[in-house]
């Protein structure tokens, strides 16, 4: 078992179990801090799957598909926090 495989697995538990806070809380509220929590939370399912599939190996699915939808759903989080804390 090679470490990286190891940290890989690892960080998408990680990210799987961040994730269920902020779902759990975007179940049970309304309003503005049901998206940011929906937001954050499907931002760390993806990420976590991005680790994972580097963790099997899956360079392209990783690199072109996970990524950027992370990083998407992470700057639309920033965006939609800084329109509602103004």
């Amino acid at each position: 078992m090679e470490l990286i495989w190891l940290l890989n697995l690892l960080t998408w538990a990680a990210f799987f179990a961040v994730s269920a806070v902020p779902i759990m809380i975007a179940i049970h509220v309304k309003g503005a801090l049901r998206i940011l929590s929906l937001l954050l939370g499907v931002f760390a399912i993806a990420h976590g799957l991005y680790h994972l599939t580097l963790a099997y190996g899956e360079y392209f699915v990783a690199e072109v598909i996970l990524q950027p939808v992370s990083v998407v759903f992470l700057l639309t989080f920033g965006i939609y926090y800084t329109k509602k804390a103004a």
